[in-house]
């Protein structure tokens, strides 16, 4: 998966009306709470074989920041 539609993604299923990009804070998302967190968790899990925890929940801010918590390597 490429950024680009890591990005996508995470705008569907999220359910946001606004564009994501890299420097997206998560946090400030009128649409974000636990069940946005569940959401991020199922997808992280699902597209990376990655479980976040709640730490990286709470550590992670951004998009990039999440992009970096799964592993720049995992992005083609």
């Amino acid at each position: 998966m490429n950024k680009k539609d890591f990005f996508l993604r995470l705008q569907e299923d999220l359910e946001l009306e606004i564009e994501v990009n890299g420097e997206t804070n998560i946090k400030d998302l009128d649409e974000w709470d636990s069940m946005a967190a569940m959401v991020l968790i199922g997808l992280v899990n699902e597209e990376f074989s990655i479980t976040l925890n709640s730490d990286d929940i709470e550590n992670i801010t951004t998009v990039n920041s999440l992009i970096e918590r799964i592993g720049i390597n995992k992005f083609n």
